[in-house]
């Protein structure tokens, strides 16, 4: 281990892809962090970190130290998590991440059955986009991360926990519903007979979508294709969430997770339709880096996810 004594300076510079916010996130100060990579370096004899780019990469020799390491933190949290079962007592750190709609209304209610169970496991939990999430989870510093893409089959292993789809959501006084009165969904949201509606006869409404790079905005994209339509976009969002409060408060015709609305209790002021089944349906799953060693707080975690759930 004489080798790798510096590992976990090394390790956060290659997360944060800076010297800077590595060293803000361990408390130190930069020079007594490039001082603790350069100690690293020496004892390797090779440079581990590429400073002439911007944010900073690894070189070759690098990249196989990082190899190692995420092999010697996966063995060392096994371990820890085997001798906590052993005593038990369950502790350790599980690190989840998720876009916010994912992780406020799909999360919430399995990690809090989890902290309360085992409150001796260190929890921490990243909001943010899905490309930055899946590197964070290929990086290791995510052990899961919930999410309704399609993330690549040979980097993450998946296991899914929620069929959902996308709703057309559309704001109660605009006139169109009364054409559309015979599409409309019941408060119940069951569309497994419903029909979808024709989005044509919603043309020559204001509609409000996600910014593009999600999976919520290409199922959007592809719906509207499909109908043909060209729709006046009064507004482009980051979140779901925000697109439904907008729609509810009259702005426009939005997409929605049935999931969402279901969670939220709908107040009258939208109408709900469905969408084309083939486009508009998705499973939220959970994703972790292929083949990594799942800890007991991960085990655990999967668990109370399933039972929370099926309880739904």
């Amino acid at each position: 281990m004489e080798l790798f004594r510096e590992m976990d300076y090394v390790y956060a510079v290659y997360v944060h892809k800076s010297f800077s916010k590595a060293a803000e996130a361990m408390f130190l100060s930069q020079s007594s962090l490039s001082l603790m990579v350069k100690k690293a370096e020496r004892r390797i004899g090779a440079p581990i970190f590429d400073r002439s780019s911007l944010p900073v990469t690894l070189t070759e020799q690098g990249e196989a130290y990082i190899r190692a390491v995420e092999q010697i933190r996966s063995v060392t949290e096994t371990f820890r998590s085997d001798v906590d079962s052993l005593s038990n007592c369950l502790s350790g750190r599980l690190a989840l991440g998720g876009t916010t709609l994912f992780t406020s209304y799909i999360l919430a209610p399995s990690l809090s059955a989890f902290a309360g169970q085992f409150p001796r496991v260190e929890l921490f939990l990243h909001e943010a986009g899905t490309d930055l999430l899946q590197e964070e989870l290929l990086s290791g510093a995510l052990d899961f991360v919930v999410d309704n893409g399609r993330l690549d089959k040979k980097l993450f292993s998946r296991t899914p926990i929620l069929d959902d789809e996308l709703l057309l959501a559309v704001p109660s006084a605009f006139r169109q519903n009364r054409a559309a009165a015979d599409y409309r969904l019941s408060p119940a949201l069951d569309t497994e007979r419903a029909s979808p509606v024709p989005l044509g006869l919603f043309s020559d409404a204001d509609f409000l979508l996600l910014k593009r790079g999600n999976d919520t905005r290409e199922r959007a994209d592809a719906l509207i294709d499909l109908a043909e339509l060209s729709p006046t976009v009064r507004l482009q969002t980051d979140h779901q969430i925000v697109a439904y409060n907008f729609a509810a408060e009259g702005m426009g015709c939005t997409f929605v997770s049935r999931e969402l609305v279901r969670r939220l209790s709908p107040d009258g002021r939208l109408c709900f339709y469905a969408c084309d089944a083939k486009l508009s349906r998705q499973t939220i799953s959970l994703f972790s880096k292929k083949n990594r060693i799942h800890t007991r707080p991960m085990e655990e975690f999967l668990a109370t996810v399933k039972r929370t759930v099926s309880g739904h």
